[in-house]
């Protein structure tokens, strides 16, 4: 009987510690550092849905494409990454500071594409 109410506190605990970390604010800056911590997020997400996480899980989405995308500019490779990385940083300054902060010119775009991911 005791190992059975050890168990249980300790699942209980071990639930609670996850919730503490894996907060929104957390999951979303998961999803800024790279494409598989996007996935991952996305996973936890699914989880239990938040919408912050889910905004900037649209957000990183259309960054990580514009990146990818970028590789088939040549010429202005440099200067589009430059942009992007100035982009990438304003969003992850608003994960941050927990406010849904848009990117700018673009960042419409990607909360109406991506409308799916909730």
């Amino acid at each position: 009987m005791a190992v059975l109410l050890f168990s249980f506190y300790k699942l209980h605990f071990d639930i609670r510690l996850y919730e503490y970390i894996m907060n929104p604010k957390m999951k979303s800056m998961l999803a800024h550092l790279t494409p598989v911590g996007w996935l991952i997020a996305l996973v936890l997400n699914s989880v239990n849905k938040d919408s912050l996480t889910s905004f900037y899980l649209r957000q990183t989405l259309g960054l990580f494409i514009c990146f990818f995308l970028s590789w088939y500019i040549p010429d202005y490779f440099i200067i589009v990454w430059g942009v992007l990385f100035v982009l990438w940083t304003y969003s992850f300054v608003g994960t941050v500071k927990t406010i849904e902060h848009e990117i700018p010119f673009i960042g419409a775009l990607f909360q109406k594409w991506f409308s799916r991911i909730s």
